[in-house]
């Protein structure tokens, strides 16, 4: 379904403040040359895969942190070392905060070829914003969005149900705005709560109005023509996000920077995510990772199953016998006995809506077919 080709994941981890609910490996940025300093570093961990990446990426997806606070001298410079590669890239994404957008920016963009940008919004309501740390207001992202728009025609819009402040009113101004302005893709997640993020004390877990809220929001999406190709993302016109693709169908990806993942092969690895660690295994000229391993046939079925049974194309027994050996006809036949919203290929737009119960029982039936997770 993705691009042939690799994925590239590049982490820029820095941001001008952190926002109350993000749980992703950033750092409030002090000084340029802190940026600089990681970029060089981040350099010298691309030509590390330099025999990978010779392959040639076909999605190149930038994020963060804020990218965007990144100077377009440092950009430049990633990409003037990614060049080589870059040849026949169908898609290449940067995430844009409207605070740190402008149109000297989305020119420069332009140049280096990237085509599709991801805007978090995550609320159309002021009240919402303040709350969550966000350093705009609604306006403010308007005026940004239309930016975007006159120099980029695929252009992503993030939303979080479930933040500080939220009310039904909260859902309405995102389904006025989706309404007016019909960005090109659309991704809708709940608030996740976690220990490590900066205020979590002031995160609620998603009540029973939050749910209810949320599912209204998923079925004006739908109403307006969006198609649910992954349980939290929607696309008009078949504008998938490409690069997530891969993610989903377990294909191949690097992840370039602090905190970035990989799965090359049947290797999987995450970075450190601690700045001096990553910054002290570059020195030493070997990969900056905390967790490194070779999956086995049954581990990398599995892991194949949990991410395309997220979108609405799933993957059939005979797709994951080719890629992997394992045969997992016993497990999609007693998940089919069960689910009625599974059809022993895919789930159902219900059976997305239950996908978290829905993977619990994959779990089980997979160490009980198996003999272990």
């Amino acid at each position: 379904m993705s691009d042939a080709g690799l994925g590239l994941y590049i982490h820029l981890p820095f941001c001008k403040s952190k926002c109350v609910y993000c749980d992703f490996v950033s750092f409030v940025k002090r000084s340029e040359s802190e940026v600089e300093e990681y970029v060089e570093y981040l350099l010298n961990e691309i030509k590390l895969y330099e025999s990978v990446l010779s392959r040639g990426i076909s999605t190149l997806y930038i994020g963060g942190g804020t990218p965007s606070t990144v100077s377009s001298k440092l950009l430049s410079r990633i990409f003037k070392t990614l060049e080589p590669y870059l040849k026949n890239a169908s898609e290449l994404t940067i995430e844009v905060n409207p605070d740190s957008f402008d149109q000297e920016k989305a020119t420069h963009y332009k140049e280096l070829g990237i085509n599709r940008l991801s805007m978090g919004l995550q609320s159309a309501d002021d009240n919402v914003l303040r709350k969550s740390g966000r350093l705009y207001d609604f306006e403010t992202f308007l005026r940004k969005y239309d930016l975007a728009r006159r120099f980029f025609d695929n252009v992503n819009v993030d939303f979080i149900i479930g933040l500080p402040g939220e009310s039904w009113y909260t859902i309405e101004a995102n389904i006025v705005f989706v309404s007016d302005f019909k960005p090109d893709h659309v991704s809708v997640y709940l608030l996740e709560t976690h220990e490590e993020t900066l205020h979590h004390q002031v995160l609620k877990k998603p009540d029973d109005q939050t749910f209810m809220r949320y599912d209204e929001f998923i079925k004006f999406l739908k109403s307006a023509g969006y198609e649910r190709y992954e349980i939290s993302n929607f696309a008009l016109d078949g504008k998938y996000c490409r690069h997530n693709l891969k993610y989903w169908f377990n294909e191949d990806y690097v992840g370039i920077g602090v905190s970035a993942g990989g799965h090359i092969g049947r290797t999987r690895y995450n970075n450190y995510e601690e700045l001096n660690d990553y910054y002290i295994a570059l020195s030493e000229g070997r990969f900056p990772r905390s967790y490194e391993s070779e999956n086995s046939p049954q581990r990398e079925a599995l892991e194949t199953l949990f991410m395309a049974l997220r979108t609405k194309w799933g993957m059939s027994v005979e797709s994951v016998f080719k890629r992997t050996g394992v045969d997992v006809s016993e497990v999609y036949t007693k998940l089919r006995a069960r689910f009625d919203f599974f059809d022993g290929e895919k789930l159902s737009e219900v059976g997305m809506d239950f996908s978290n119960l829905f993977f619990v029982k994959l779990l089980e039936v997979w160490e009980s077919v198996f003999g272990y997770v």
